[in-house]
């Protein structure tokens, strides 16, 4: 757990406070745009592809030496990582896609997956429950977002339309 912190906190400094992260980022939200500030946007990409790569062979290490202290499978497409990329993005979206937020969240959901079988004998729960609820957060987190966008816009055209005197959108549609 403290090379995951640690790292979450390297990634945290190196996106948002280097001109490095700066780049990523950019290129992350909106590559025409870098392009045309003159960023170099395929090699940010790869720098970027290289990095994660790197991180997830750690965790890789992680798991076979730190872990299990060899390499188990049982040759499904989750035998090696027991589900860790889809939980990961759980706890990513959970986090707000922000390192320091996937502290907490991951926190949680391990706690979560932990206990899985505990809830299975002491409150007869299926552990298959918590696997719902990770798509559940999925969905909602997503679904969040999206409202909070079409809100945030909504009351951007609302404040100009007030700025230039016209009336304003609620007005108009009766509610």
């Amino acid at each position: 757990a403290a090379i995951a912190i640690g790292l979450a906190i390297l990634v945290y400094i190196l996106l948002w406070r280097t001109t490095l992260g700066y780049r990523i980022r950019a290129v992350g939200q909106n590559p025409d745009a870098s392009r045309y500030g003159g960023i170099r946007v395929r090699r940010q990409i790869v720098i970027a592809l290289l990095l994660s790569g790197a991180f997830a062979g750690l965790a890789g290490v992680i798991q076979v030496y730190g872990l299990n202290y060899r390499m188990i499978t049982d040759g499904s497409a989750t035998g090696f990582t027991g589900s860790a990329g889809f939980n990961g993005i759980v706890a990513a979206l959970f986090g707000q896609l922000h390192p320091i937020g996937t502290i907490p969240a991951s926190f949680f959901f391990g706690a979560l997956l932990v206990r899985a079988n505990k809830l299975q004998r002491v409150m007869q729960m299926p552990s298959a429950f918590i696997i719902g609820l990770n798509g559940l957060v999925v969905v909602f987190v997503v679904s969040s977002d999206i409202w909070r966008r079409r809100r945030q816009h909504r009351r951007q055209i609302e404040a100009t339309q007030k700025a230039e005197g016209e009336p304003a959108l609620a007005a108009e549609s009766g509610g």
